[in-house]
């Protein structure tokens, strides 16, 4: 009889020992888990701070390309017409003071 106890003692011990280890098993699995989702996480976090940086730089390079073209127009369009008032200046001038007078 004591024979059987002590089997069943045994067969007891080992069976905690199997669910001790189970338990530990799986709660190194949850923490690799854990790990692992937030290096999934930062690596995503990084390249899509990569991503931003990129087309900020991108964006940036579009807008001063346009700035430029936008002041050369306007340079153009200023130069044109400082030549005009240069070469009818005085015309203008007698225009508007006649219609200004009533002459």
């Amino acid at each position: 009889m004591e024979d059987m106890i002590s089997k069943i003692v045994d067969m007891d011990k080992k069976a905690r020992d199997i669910t001790d280890e189970a338990i530990k098993s799986k709660i190194d699995y949850e923490q690799q888990i854990i790990i692992t989702k937030e290096k999934i996480k930062n690596d995503y976090l990084e390249r899509a701070k990569k991503r931003i940086e990129i087309n900020r730089q991108t964006a940036r390079k579009k807008a001063d390309e346009r700035l430029k073209l936008l002041k050369e127009k306007n340079e153009a369009i200023i130069q044109k017409l400082e030549r005009a008032y240069s070469e009818n200046g005085d015309e203008w001038v007698d225009g508007i003071v006649s219609r200004v007078v009533g002459q």
